[in-house]
């Protein structure tokens, strides 16, 4: 039985922001073990290169564009899996807008943006996704928060508090659909090798890696394999927690 705790076929799997970065690398993972995958972004394009590019590599994918900030196109994607599939068992929760903004520079129009995507977007999507998992009696739902909700940085002022909020609502969605079979969980990733890292400079970087207990950034298909086991049986008896994956950089003053 535990060779086939990760073992994800015949599951199907969506991955929110997935054409780049720690989504598409969750995305590869987790169809790499045998899971469908719904490869999703704002733009479809993109959204069909990486799926064709999963399929040539023998893995099972499709493309769906969604925009998470807007509740029709939450609607939408869950229309589409529901009359395709009949079943979602897997949402990773990874579209971000994260502006690089001081809080004076932050105006409300910004805010209002960033809320609209990174809180709204994220509950909104859980909630489809649960809808879907409770006609079957099970799934699993990962939402990607940051080092930053527990040590904000500067500039990422939004980022940093709607991260926090997200760990609260990890735990309110835990606790409400834990009954219905529906585990909920976070992942709380430190600077990866990614666009997003791009934001810092190279000093910035190499300061990072110097106070990260194993001196380097992170590899994107850690958080994969992170997910991974936040969705699969080997997690069966875990929900509502928040885990950490940071290389040990929170250790460090």
């Amino acid at each position: 039985m535990t060779d086939n705790l990760f073992d994800l076929s015949g599951r199907v799997a969506l991955v929110t922001g997935s054409t780049q970065g720690l989504g598409k690398a969750t995305a590869r993972v987790f169809a790499e073990h045998g899971a469908h995958v719904i490869v999703s972004s704002r733009k479809l394009d993109r959204c069909e290169e990486v799926a064709a590019g999963f399929r040539d590599d023998g893995l099972s994918a499709e493309a769906f564009a969604c925009n998470i900030g807007h509740e029709e196109a939450i609607d939408t994607i869950y229309d589409h899996l529901a009359e395709t599939h009949g079943r979602l068992d897997i949402l990773v929760n990874n579209a971000v807008f994260s502006p690089w903004r001081s809080i004076e520079e932050t105006d409300r129009r910004l805010m209002l943006k960033a809320l609209e995507t990174n809180v709204a977007g994220y509950w909104y999507m859980a909630a489809g996704a649960a809808k879907l998992m409770k006609a079957k009696g099970k799934g699993s739902i990962v939402n990607i928060s940051s080092v930053a909700a527990l040590r904000p940085t500067v500039n990422l002022g939004l980022y940093s508090t709607f991260k926090t909020a997200l760990d609260g609502m990890t735990r309110a969605f835990a606790l409400e659909f834990g009954p219905a079979g529906i585990r909920v969980n976070a992942i709380f990733p430190g600077l990866f090798d990614t666009e997003l890292a791009d934001a810092f400079t190279p000093e910035q970087k190499k300061d990072t890696e110097a106070k990260t207990p194993l001196r380097r950034l992170g590899y994107p298909a850690e958080i994969g394999h992170a997910a991974l086991f936040l969705v699969s049986d080997a997690s069966a008896f875990v929900t509502g927690t928040s885990l950490v994956v940071d290389g040990g950089r929170l250790l460090v003053g």
